[in-house]
């Protein structure tokens, strides 16, 4: 196929290939200049975020030596409030009840402002 002509130029919308080297360039030497122009206008920057010397130490995290020992525990103390009888303030005649018996008696007294069962079954019959 040596009838067809290739051309010898390249198109003209491609980018010109000196600007692309210069904007390289440019975008190096911005690189290189910048810490050196940061560190110029703000000499104290690299002590601003630093920790004083002579500080305390933090104390050294609490490590579990028995995880699931305490797991345990936490679970037993937690079955034993939902399960005893206990008051929350003595003065107020709070107390706290297990659940069970806390549905119990919601179920035979009801809640204050509450419809009872007997008037919410009157309004659900058809008049």
């Amino acid at each position: 196929m040596p009838d067809v002509s290739r051309p010898h130029d390249f198109e003209r919308s491609d980018a010109d290939p000196r600007l692309i080297s210069a904007l390289a360039l440019g975008v190096g030497a911005f690189l290189l200049a910048t810490p050196f122009l940061l560190n110029a206008l703000y000499p104290d920057a690299d002590h601003l975020g630093r920790i004083p010397d002579g500080l305390p130490q933090p104390p050294l995290p609490r490590l579990r030596l028995t995880p699931q020992a305490d797991l345990d525990r936490l679970h037993a103390r937690e079955e034993r409030q939902l399960n005893r009888l206990d008051w929350v303030d003595n003065g107020r005649q709070i107390a706290r009840i297990p659940i069970d018996e806390a549905m119990k008696l919601i179920a035979e007294r009801g809640l204050a402002g509450w419809p009872t069962s007997s008037t919410s079954s009157a309004r659900q019959a058809p008049p």
